[in-house]
Protein backbone atom coordinates (compact mmCIF):
# COMPACT_ATOMS: atom_id res chain seq x y z
CA UNK A 1 0.00 0.00 0.00
CA UNK A 2 3.31 2.38 0.70
CA UNK A 3 4.16 1.61 -2.41
CA UNK A 4 1.44 2.43 -4.02
CA UNK A 5 0.88 5.72 -2.22
CA UNK A 6 4.84 6.62 -3.30
CA UNK A 7 3.91 6.07 -6.64
CA UNK A 8 0.57 7.82 -7.28
CA UNK A 9 1.14 11.13 -8.62
CA UNK A 10 0.46 13.81 -6.37
CA UNK A 11 -1.23 17.41 -6.71
CA UNK A 12 -1.36 20.30 -4.49
CA UNK A 13 -4.39 22.76 -4.87
CA UNK A 14 -2.46 25.89 -4.27
CA UNK A 15 -4.69 28.95 -2.50
CA UNK A 16 -2.36 32.29 -2.43
CA UNK A 17 -3.29 35.37 -0.80
CA UNK A 18 -1.71 38.86 -1.11
CA UNK A 19 -2.10 41.11 1.72
CA UNK A 20 -3.45 44.59 1.76
CA UNK A 21 0.37 46.64 1.61
CA UNK A 22 0.87 44.23 -1.23
CA UNK A 23 -1.56 45.80 -3.03
CA UNK A 24 -0.64 49.34 -1.83
CA UNK A 25 3.04 48.51 -2.65
CA UNK A 26 2.20 47.70 -6.38
CA UNK A 27 -0.20 50.90 -6.43
CA UNK A 28 -3.54 49.89 -5.93
CA UNK A 29 -3.19 47.91 -9.39
CA UNK A 30 -5.09 44.49 -9.18
CA UNK A 31 -3.93 43.24 -12.37
CA UNK A 32 0.07 43.95 -11.21
CA UNK A 33 -0.50 41.55 -7.83
CA UNK A 34 -2.07 39.27 -9.87
CA UNK A 35 0.53 39.66 -12.52
CA UNK A 36 3.09 38.94 -10.15
CA UNK A 37 1.27 36.34 -8.20
CA UNK A 38 1.13 33.94 -11.56
CA UNK A 39 4.90 34.19 -12.17
CA UNK A 40 5.36 33.22 -9.27
CA UNK A 41 3.12 30.51 -9.44
CA UNK A 42 4.63 29.63 -12.93
CA UNK A 43 7.86 29.10 -11.37
CA UNK A 44 6.89 27.29 -8.10
CA UNK A 45 5.00 24.22 -10.58
CA UNK A 46 8.09 23.21 -12.34
CA UNK A 47 10.14 22.73 -8.85
CA UNK A 48 7.72 21.04 -7.97
CA UNK A 49 6.86 18.47 -10.75
CA UNK A 50 10.78 16.57 -10.45
CA UNK A 51 8.90 15.70 -6.99
CA UNK A 52 6.31 13.98 -8.97
CA UNK A 53 3.84 17.18 -7.38
CA UNK A 54 1.28 19.04 -9.91
CA UNK A 55 1.02 22.34 -8.00
CA UNK A 56 -2.25 24.05 -9.54
CA UNK A 57 -3.20 27.28 -8.33
CA UNK A 58 -7.11 27.03 -8.00
CA UNK A 59 -7.48 30.33 -5.65
CA UNK A 60 -6.49 33.74 -5.83
CA UNK A 61 -7.55 36.74 -3.09
CA UNK A 62 -6.16 39.99 -2.86
CA UNK A 63 -6.90 41.93 0.63
CA UNK A 64 -7.58 45.12 -1.54
CA UNK A 65 -9.98 46.82 0.49
CA UNK A 66 -8.44 46.37 4.47
CA UNK A 67 -6.52 42.89 5.63
CA UNK A 68 -8.99 39.86 6.99
CA UNK A 69 -6.25 39.28 9.91
CA UNK A 70 -3.60 41.73 11.88
CA UNK A 71 -0.64 40.96 9.75
CA UNK A 72 2.49 41.94 11.77
CA UNK A 73 5.79 42.07 11.90
CA UNK A 74 5.93 39.07 14.17
CA UNK A 75 6.20 36.10 11.57
CA UNK A 76 5.28 32.87 14.29
CA UNK A 77 1.80 35.61 15.30
CA UNK A 78 1.26 36.04 11.59
CA UNK A 79 1.18 32.50 10.66
CA UNK A 80 -0.87 31.62 13.59
CA UNK A 81 -3.65 34.44 12.57
CA UNK A 82 -3.48 32.95 8.85
CA UNK A 83 -3.67 29.41 9.63
CA UNK A 84 -6.86 30.15 12.02
CA UNK A 85 -7.95 32.57 9.31
CA UNK A 86 -7.64 29.60 6.36
CA UNK A 87 -9.14 26.82 8.68
CA UNK A 88 -12.49 29.07 10.06
CA UNK A 89 -13.19 31.31 6.69
CA UNK A 90 -11.05 30.21 3.53
CA UNK A 91 -11.77 26.98 3.50
CA UNK A 92 -15.49 27.26 3.46
CA UNK A 93 -15.47 29.23 0.78
CA UNK A 94 -13.22 27.01 -1.41
CA UNK A 95 -11.88 23.65 -0.94
CA UNK A 96 -7.98 23.59 -1.38
CA UNK A 97 -4.91 21.56 0.22
CA UNK A 98 -3.02 24.64 0.68
CA UNK A 99 -2.61 28.44 1.58
CA UNK A 100 0.46 30.88 1.47
CA UNK A 101 -0.18 34.53 2.50
CA UNK A 102 1.99 36.65 0.40
CA UNK A 103 2.92 40.08 2.68
CA UNK A 104 4.34 43.27 1.96
CA UNK A 105 5.35 43.68 5.33
CA UNK A 106 8.71 43.47 6.66
CA UNK A 107 9.34 40.55 9.02
CA UNK A 108 11.46 40.90 12.19
CA UNK A 109 14.93 39.14 12.08
CA UNK A 110 16.18 37.85 8.74
CA UNK A 111 13.04 36.14 8.59
CA UNK A 112 11.40 35.93 4.73
CA UNK A 113 8.97 33.68 5.72
CA UNK A 114 7.06 30.72 7.78
CA UNK A 115 5.47 27.35 7.45
CA UNK A 116 4.10 24.53 9.72
CA UNK A 117 6.25 21.32 9.30
CA UNK A 118 4.35 18.37 8.02
CA UNK A 119 0.97 20.69 7.99
CA UNK A 120 0.09 19.63 4.28
CA UNK A 121 -4.13 18.18 4.17
CA UNK A 122 -3.97 19.43 7.66
CA UNK A 123 -6.88 21.57 8.09
CA UNK A 124 -5.01 24.08 10.72
CA UNK A 125 -1.52 23.72 9.41
CA UNK A 126 -1.75 23.63 5.50
CA UNK A 127 -0.20 27.11 5.60
CA UNK A 128 2.81 29.31 5.30
CA UNK A 129 3.63 33.02 4.80
CA UNK A 130 6.17 34.32 3.11
CA UNK A 131 8.00 37.93 2.61
CA UNK A 132 7.56 39.56 -0.80
CA UNK A 133 11.52 40.41 -0.20
CA UNK A 134 12.53 40.60 -3.80
CA UNK A 135 11.91 42.52 -7.04
CA UNK A 136 12.86 39.11 -8.72
CA UNK A 137 9.39 36.97 -8.23
CA UNK A 138 12.08 34.46 -8.86
CA UNK A 139 13.39 34.33 -5.90
CA UNK A 140 9.72 34.99 -4.06
CA UNK A 141 8.40 32.22 -5.64
CA UNK A 142 11.20 29.95 -4.37
CA UNK A 143 10.55 31.49 -0.74
CA UNK A 144 7.10 29.95 -1.38
CA UNK A 145 8.16 26.79 -2.74
CA UNK A 146 10.48 26.31 1.06
CA UNK A 147 7.28 27.27 2.98
CA UNK A 148 5.42 24.62 1.09
CA UNK A 149 8.39 22.18 1.45
CA UNK A 150 8.20 22.49 5.13
CA UNK A 151 4.22 21.56 5.10
CA UNK A 152 5.18 19.01 2.65
CA UNK A 153 7.71 17.77 5.20
CA UNK A 154 11.18 18.73 4.68
CA UNK A 155 13.20 19.98 7.69
CA UNK A 156 16.63 22.75 6.82
CA UNK A 157 19.61 21.28 5.07
CA UNK A 158 22.37 20.82 7.15
CA UNK A 159 25.69 21.56 5.62
CA UNK A 160 25.87 17.88 3.84
CA UNK A 161 22.72 18.05 1.62
CA UNK A 162 23.59 18.30 -2.12
CA UNK A 163 21.45 19.43 -4.50
CA UNK A 164 24.71 20.07 -7.43
CA UNK A 165 26.27 23.69 -7.04
CA UNK A 166 24.03 25.86 -5.28
CA UNK A 167 22.58 26.04 -1.99
CA UNK A 168 19.09 24.50 -2.59
CA UNK A 169 15.77 25.17 -1.33
CA UNK A 170 15.76 24.38 1.77
CA UNK A 171 18.45 25.79 3.13
CA UNK A 172 18.04 27.34 6.06
CA UNK A 173 19.20 30.88 4.90
CA UNK A 174 18.51 33.33 1.99
CA UNK A 175 20.33 33.16 -1.19
CA UNK A 176 20.84 35.96 -3.29
CA UNK A 177 21.14 33.17 -6.17
CA UNK A 178 17.93 31.37 -7.81
CA UNK A 179 17.89 27.42 -6.57
CA UNK A 180 15.42 25.57 -8.66
CA UNK A 181 16.21 21.96 -6.57
CA UNK A 182 15.39 20.25 -3.57
CA UNK A 183 18.57 18.50 -1.83
CA UNK A 184 19.19 14.65 -1.56
CA UNK A 185 18.07 15.87 2.19
CA UNK A 186 14.53 17.48 1.26
CA UNK A 187 13.52 14.51 -1.26
CA UNK A 188 14.50 11.81 2.01
CA UNK A 189 12.38 14.20 4.23
CA UNK A 190 9.73 14.68 1.61
CA UNK A 191 9.70 10.55 0.91
CA UNK A 192 9.73 9.05 5.29
CA UNK A 193 7.12 11.93 5.47
CA UNK A 194 4.71 10.71 2.49
CA UNK A 195 5.03 7.21 4.43
CA UNK A 196 4.61 8.03 7.36
CA UNK A 197 1.50 10.36 7.35
CA UNK A 198 -0.18 9.02 3.60
CA UNK A 199 -1.81 12.27 3.53
CA UNK A 200 -4.83 11.59 1.42
CA UNK A 201 -5.74 15.37 0.28
CA UNK A 202 -3.03 15.58 -2.65
CA UNK A 203 -4.18 12.41 -4.19
CA UNK A 204 -7.12 14.12 -5.64
CA UNK A 205 -6.53 15.47 -9.22
CA UNK A 206 -7.83 19.20 -9.55
CA UNK A 207 -10.12 19.49 -12.46
CA UNK A 208 -9.06 21.91 -15.66
CA UNK A 209 -11.41 24.10 -14.38
CA UNK A 210 -10.32 24.21 -10.41
CA UNK A 211 -7.07 26.33 -12.05
CA UNK A 212 -7.71 30.06 -11.91
CA UNK A 213 -4.34 31.09 -13.20
CA UNK A 214 -4.12 31.51 -17.38
CA UNK A 215 -3.25 27.97 -19.24
CA UNK A 216 0.34 27.53 -19.93
CA UNK A 217 1.25 24.95 -22.53
CA UNK A 218 4.56 23.40 -20.71
CA UNK A 219 3.46 22.96 -17.16
CA UNK A 220 2.74 19.16 -17.40
CA UNK A 221 -1.03 19.43 -16.57
CA UNK A 222 -3.83 19.54 -18.80
CA UNK A 223 -5.51 22.74 -18.87
CA UNK A 224 -8.46 24.64 -20.29
CA UNK A 225 -8.18 24.89 -23.88
CA UNK A 226 -5.33 22.25 -24.15
CA UNK A 227 -5.79 18.45 -25.12
CA UNK A 228 -2.44 17.05 -23.86
CA UNK A 229 0.31 18.56 -22.09
CA UNK A 230 3.61 16.79 -21.77
CA UNK A 231 5.87 19.63 -20.60
CA UNK A 232 8.27 22.35 -22.64
CA UNK A 233 8.99 21.38 -26.20
CA UNK A 234 13.16 20.49 -25.82
CA UNK A 235 12.18 17.33 -23.34
CA UNK A 236 8.43 16.38 -24.44
CA UNK A 237 9.19 12.62 -25.71
CA UNK A 238 5.61 11.83 -25.93
CA UNK A 239 4.33 10.78 -29.45
CA UNK A 240 0.73 11.42 -29.16
CA UNK A 241 1.20 15.07 -27.91
CA UNK A 242 2.22 18.19 -29.87
CA UNK A 243 4.09 19.99 -26.88
CA UNK A 244 4.65 23.18 -28.91
CA UNK A 245 0.56 23.57 -29.10
CA UNK A 246 -0.36 21.60 -26.14
CA UNK A 247 -2.96 19.36 -28.99
CA UNK A 248 -2.81 15.60 -29.83
CA UNK A 249 -0.81 14.43 -32.94
CA UNK A 250 -2.78 13.76 -35.83
CA UNK A 251 -4.18 10.31 -35.79
CA UNK A 252 -3.98 10.20 -31.62
CA UNK A 253 -7.28 9.98 -29.53
CA UNK A 254 -5.43 10.46 -26.33
CA UNK A 255 -1.95 11.24 -24.64
CA UNK A 256 -2.13 9.81 -21.41
CA UNK A 257 -4.77 8.39 -19.00
CA UNK A 258 -4.84 4.18 -17.43
CA UNK A 259 -6.90 4.04 -20.27
CA UNK A 260 -4.83 5.02 -23.11
CA UNK A 261 -1.74 2.96 -25.05
CA UNK A 262 -0.34 3.99 -27.33
CA UNK A 263 -2.04 7.21 -28.50
CA UNK A 264 -5.26 5.27 -28.83
CA UNK A 265 -8.22 4.48 -25.92
CA UNK A 266 -7.92 0.93 -24.72
CA UNK A 267 -10.89 -1.33 -25.52
CA UNK A 268 -14.26 -1.42 -23.96
CA UNK A 269 -13.82 -3.90 -21.02
CA UNK A 270 -9.81 -3.83 -20.70
CA UNK A 271 -9.06 -4.19 -16.63
CA UNK A 272 -7.52 -0.45 -15.73
CA UNK A 273 -7.04 -1.23 -12.41
CA UNK A 274 -7.34 -4.22 -9.95
CA UNK A 275 -9.48 -4.65 -7.11
CA UNK A 276 -7.67 -3.58 -4.01
CA UNK A 277 -9.51 -5.29 -1.62
CA UNK A 278 -12.77 -7.20 -0.37
CA UNK A 279 -14.25 -3.99 -0.67
CA UNK A 280 -13.18 -2.93 -4.03
CA UNK A 281 -13.88 -3.80 -7.93
CA UNK A 282 -12.12 -4.08 -10.75
CA UNK A 283 -12.42 -1.06 -13.01
CA UNK A 284 -12.40 -1.14 -16.30
CA UNK A 285 -11.77 1.14 -19.88
CA UNK A 286 -14.97 1.87 -21.74
CA UNK A 287 -13.40 2.20 -24.62
CA UNK A 288 -14.61 5.95 -24.91
CA UNK A 289 -12.39 7.66 -23.14
CA UNK A 290 -8.77 7.72 -20.77
CA UNK A 291 -11.00 7.67 -17.53
CA UNK A 292 -10.37 4.20 -15.04
CA UNK A 293 -13.37 5.08 -13.09
CA UNK A 294 -13.19 3.95 -9.84
CA UNK A 295 -15.95 1.32 -8.75
CA UNK A 296 -16.40 -0.54 -5.40
CA UNK A 297 -18.95 -2.54 -3.97
CA UNK A 298 -22.27 -1.48 -2.67
CA UNK A 299 -22.23 0.30 0.91
CA UNK A 300 -23.41 -2.07 3.08
CA UNK A 301 -21.37 -5.62 1.89
CA UNK A 302 -20.06 -7.19 4.55
CA UNK A 303 -16.08 -7.25 4.82
CA UNK A 304 -13.73 -8.52 7.58
CA UNK A 305 -14.95 -11.79 8.70
CA UNK A 306 -18.72 -9.96 9.43
CA UNK A 307 -16.63 -7.06 11.22
CA UNK A 308 -17.66 -4.44 9.37
CA UNK A 309 -19.18 -3.21 6.16
CA UNK A 310 -18.26 -1.82 3.00
CA UNK A 311 -18.83 1.81 3.12
CA UNK A 312 -17.41 3.88 -0.25
CA UNK A 313 -14.49 1.28 -1.12
CA UNK A 314 -12.87 0.51 2.52
CA UNK A 315 -14.19 -1.30 5.55
CA UNK A 316 -13.97 0.92 8.37
CA UNK A 317 -14.13 -1.01 11.83
CA UNK A 318 -13.16 0.34 15.47
CA UNK A 319 -10.54 -2.20 15.78
CA UNK A 320 -8.48 -0.96 13.03
CA UNK A 321 -9.05 2.73 14.19
CA UNK A 322 -8.34 2.12 17.86
CA UNK A 323 -4.97 0.85 16.22
CA UNK A 324 -4.61 4.01 14.11
CA UNK A 325 -5.33 6.28 16.99
CA UNK A 326 -3.02 4.56 19.82
CA UNK A 327 -0.65 1.97 18.20
CA UNK A 328 -0.76 -1.90 17.50
CA UNK A 329 -1.28 -2.71 20.76
CA UNK A 330 -4.49 -0.73 21.36
CA UNK A 331 -8.03 -2.31 21.65
CA UNK A 332 -11.61 -1.24 20.71
CA UNK A 333 -12.86 0.18 24.81
CA UNK A 334 -15.59 -2.37 26.86
CA UNK A 335 -19.33 -1.03 25.96
CA UNK A 336 -19.39 0.89 29.40
CA UNK A 337 -17.18 3.42 27.96
CA UNK A 338 -19.47 4.37 24.92
CA UNK A 339 -21.93 5.61 27.66
CA UNK A 340 -20.76 9.05 27.92
CA UNK A 341 -21.48 10.27 24.46
CA UNK A 342 -24.65 10.79 26.04
CA UNK A 343 -23.32 13.73 27.80
CA UNK A 344 -22.97 16.11 24.58
CA UNK A 345 -19.45 17.59 25.74
CA UNK A 346 -15.90 17.57 24.08
CA UNK A 347 -14.84 14.05 25.18
CA UNK A 348 -18.55 12.19 24.02
CA UNK A 349 -21.20 13.67 21.14
CA UNK A 350 -22.72 12.31 18.20
CA UNK A 351 -22.53 15.41 16.22
CA UNK A 352 -22.51 18.86 16.01
CA UNK A 353 -25.03 21.64 15.00
CA UNK A 354 -24.34 25.17 14.59
CA UNK A 355 -21.11 24.39 16.58
CA UNK A 356 -23.14 22.81 19.56
CA UNK A 357 -22.20 18.98 20.57
CA UNK A 358 -25.36 17.09 20.10
CA UNK A 359 -25.32 14.04 22.88
CA UNK A 360 -25.66 10.54 21.60
CA UNK A 361 -29.30 8.49 21.46
CA UNK A 362 -28.85 5.86 23.73
CA UNK A 363 -29.02 3.15 20.58
CA UNK A 364 -26.33 6.09 18.96
CA UNK A 365 -23.56 6.10 21.38
CA UNK A 366 -21.12 3.62 18.91
CA UNK A 367 -21.35 6.51 16.61
CA UNK A 368 -19.80 9.05 18.54
CA UNK A 369 -16.63 9.73 19.90
CA UNK A 370 -14.18 6.47 19.30
CA UNK A 371 -13.15 4.59 22.99
CA UNK A 372 -10.09 2.89 23.06
CA UNK A 373 -7.94 0.65 25.38
CA UNK A 374 -4.18 1.42 24.70
CA UNK A 375 -2.74 -1.86 26.54
CA UNK A 376 0.30 0.14 26.80
CA UNK A 377 2.39 0.15 30.07
CA UNK A 378 1.95 4.10 30.98
CA UNK A 379 -1.97 3.61 29.97
CA UNK A 380 -4.01 1.17 31.87
CA UNK A 381 -6.97 3.70 31.78
CA UNK A 382 -10.22 1.40 29.98
CA UNK A 383 -11.85 4.25 28.52
CA UNK A 384 -9.80 6.67 26.49
CA UNK A 385 -10.19 9.11 23.49
CA UNK A 386 -8.25 11.30 21.18
CA UNK A 387 -9.16 14.65 21.67
CA UNK A 388 -7.25 17.67 19.57
CA UNK A 389 -9.02 20.65 19.68
CA UNK A 390 -7.40 22.04 16.62
CA UNK A 391 -8.79 18.80 14.53
CA UNK A 392 -12.38 17.82 16.64
CA UNK A 393 -13.13 15.53 14.10
CA UNK A 394 -10.49 13.23 14.41
CA UNK A 395 -11.09 11.01 17.52
CA UNK A 396 -14.76 10.34 16.05
CA UNK A 397 -16.00 6.68 14.67
CA UNK A 398 -15.97 7.03 11.27
CA UNK A 399 -18.52 7.08 8.95
CA UNK A 400 -19.62 3.34 7.77
CA UNK A 401 -18.08 1.77 10.65
CA UNK A 402 -20.26 -1.12 11.83
CA UNK A 403 -22.47 -0.34 15.19
CA UNK A 404 -24.56 -2.87 15.76
CA UNK A 405 -25.53 -6.14 13.38
CA UNK A 406 -26.95 -4.96 10.44
CA UNK A 407 -26.25 -1.53 11.35
CA UNK A 408 -23.46 0.72 10.39
CA UNK A 409 -22.77 4.85 11.76
CA UNK A 410 -24.26 7.86 9.33
CA UNK A 411 -23.83 11.19 10.47
CA UNK A 412 -23.68 10.41 14.18
CA UNK A 413 -26.86 7.78 14.16
CA UNK A 414 -26.88 3.65 13.98
CA UNK A 415 -28.55 3.31 10.85
CA UNK A 416 -29.85 0.01 9.31
CA UNK A 417 -27.23 -1.04 6.42
CA UNK A 418 -29.81 -1.12 3.72
CA UNK A 419 -31.06 2.07 3.84
CA UNK A 420 -28.98 4.75 2.05
CA UNK A 421 -26.63 6.08 4.45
Amino acid sequence: EQQRYLNAKKYVKLFLVADYIMYLKYGRNLTAVRTRMYDIDNVITPIYHRMNIHVALVGLEIWSNTDKIIVQSSADVTLDLFAKWRATDLLSRKSHDNAQLLTGINFNGPTAGLGYLGGICNTMYSAGIVQDHSKIHDLVAIAIAHEMGHNLGMDHDKDTCTCGTRPCIMAGALSCEASFLFSDCSQKDHQEFLIKNMPQCILKKPLKTDVVSPAVCGNYFVEVGEECDCGPPRTCRDPCCDAATCKLRQGAQCAEGLCCDQCRFKGAGTECRAAKDECDMADVCTGRSTECTDRFQRNGQPCKNNNGYCYNGKCPIMADQCIALFGPGATVSQDACFQFNREGNHYGYCRKEQNTKIACEPQDVKCGRLYCFPNSPENKNPCNIYYSPNDEDKGMVLPGTKCADGKACSNGQCVDVNTPY
